[in-house]
């Protein structure tokens, strides 16, 4: 008989080696939260043992709930081709998992977690198994209940229409024969916020060595949060004084994104003074990757009254202050590693306002 399960495990360092172990259980029956360990979801496919790596203990929970669902569909033949062959209604429940995999196979992983999470989260919402049956008004629905959310306007848009993406893909639906369309998911650019030099003085007084230089990275280099987190020791150039955004083993950035930063050697000597724990500049206290900036961002803004920050808002901060320091747009886009031009023209409005002000406050408007 074909094997139907699939089963979660912690992948960590147990005196001093790495091991696959299994999760400890609460007395509610869900696993604890391990910090210092990744979580795996172990099945056999064909006669491949498959090792999928999960985000968090949820998250591991509900892909080993979908893989077993999805192992004994396979067995039954309730394969998403039959389904379509037979001309059956094409149910949410049935097609969500192997498209996901299908989905993480020929995209980035960022790209396929993003993905995972919007399906997710919208099938969750909108509680309609049957596909062909989820309208423009849902996802538009489900648009507005992000924003509410305090979710922005951007992320809202996003997610919308990375369900349409999936919906016209099973339904086999041509371009613009989806619930909605790119024009749906429009909205009005919000302009960046950032940091003054008050508020900016009042956040570091509250950092420790550690995430000064964290934060200090994410001011003086503009990287992006998945960027800080997996940058290594070999990608700081003490002597060019350069910050180069790599491929790694576990994460790829996108072509565009790989780079070269001048940083200032201020940076550098920050830098230069932090303990090596490991190959990567920022490991914890376990030489695991760190990924706590957005949480330790919001609590040292809370101590220091500072409102509105988060780890974005420092490379929007660095943006500005190029701009503002004569630093040309082309250059600025090199640096934050954008696509286009108009992803750089965003923090132009910011940047002007300052030399706008001066020039006014230089004007003689008379008695």
């Amino acid at each position: 008989m074909a094997n139907r399960k699939a089963s979660i495990w912690l992948y960590k360092k147990i005196d001093g080696r790495w091991r696959y172990v299994k999760p400890a259980m609460g007395r509610n029956g869900k696993i604890k939260p391990d910090p210092d360990a990744a979580y795996y979801v172990r099945y056999r496919e064909g006669g491949k043992m498959v090792w999928r790596k999960c985000s968090s203990a949820a998250d591991a929970s509900v892909a080993c709930e979908r893989q077993e669902a999805y192992l004994t569909a396979v067995v039954h033949g309730l394969t998403l081709s039959q389904t379509e062959r037979g001309n059956k209604p094409v149910l949410m429940s049935d097609v969500l998992l192997p498209w996901l995999e299908e989905y993480r196979l020929s995209h980035r992983p960022e790209s396929h977690a993003l993905m995972e999470q919007t399906l997710n989260e919208f099938h969750g919402w909108c509680h309609k198994n049957y596909i062909a049956k989820i309208t423009r008004v849902d996802l538009l629905r489900y648009r507005a209940w992000l924003i509410e959310k305090k979710r922005s306007r951007r992320t809202a848009a996003n997610k919308m229409l990375r369900v349409n993406q999936f919906i016209r893909s099973v339904l086999k639906l041509r371009e613009g024969e989806g619930p909605v369309t790119i024009k749906d998911g429009m909205f009005t650019e919000e302009e960046p916020t950032v940091y003054n030099d008050d508020e900016l003085a009042a956040f570091f007084k509250e950092c420790d060595s550690y995430r000064l230089a964290i934060f200090k990275t994410f001011l003086m280099a503009g990287l992006r949060k998945a960027e800080l987190e997996n940058l290594a020791w070999d990608d700081v150039d003490f002597t060019a004084g350069i910050i180069r955004v790599t491929p790694k083993k576990d994460w790829q950035p996108k072509t565009w994104e790989a780079r070269d930063i001048e940083v200032p050697d201020d940076l550098l000597t920050i830098l230069k003074e932090m303990p090596r724990r490991g190959e990567l500049v920022f490991a914890n206290s376990g030489g695991h990757k760190y990924t706590h900036s957005w949480d330790d961002c919001t609590a040292l803004a809370q101590r220091a009254k500072v409102v509105g920050a988060h780890p974005h808002k420092f490379r929007a901060t660095y943006a500005t202050r190029l701009l503002q320091n004569g630093v040309d747009l082309k250059t600025v886009q090199k640096l934050l590693g954008h696509r286009d031009i108009e992803s750089t023209m965003r923090y132009l409005a910011r940047a002007e306002s300052k030399k706008v002000r001066e020039k006014v406050n230089a004007v003689k408007f008379g008695a």
